[in-house]
């Protein structure tokens, strides 16, 4: 399986992800730092700007982000794949320890 490198531009925390895996589920899967809860669409705290490169936004009648949101690169990780190398700036910040 072929995969694609997302990168965090804040951090620069870099993770592979399928071709058909969601960007999110990679990120656990690897322990990248992204902010999420629900994991299906509908909390939006995995909303994220997309600085470089494509992610393709999947069940968009299905989760929360309107039609500027997607118009402005902003993307929900949780529900998107990626299409070659990308670099992503989650809007939320994860809380300090």
């Amino acid at each position: 399986m072929s995969s694609n490198r997302v990168t965090i531009q804040a951090t620069g925390e870099a993770f592979e992800v399928g071709n058909r895996e969601f960007i999110l589920d990679a990120a656990i899967r690897q322990q990248a730092k992204i902010p999420y809860s629900c994991r299906n669409g509908t909390c939006r705290t995995c909303i994220s700007t997309v600085i470089e490169g494509h992610v393709k936004q999947h069940d968009i009648e299905d989760c929360l982000i309107s039609p500027s949101e997607l118009a402005a690169n902003q993307r929900l990780v949780c529900l998107s794949t990626a299409t070659g190398e990308v670099v992503i700036e989650p809007l939320r910040k994860l809380p300090r320890r």
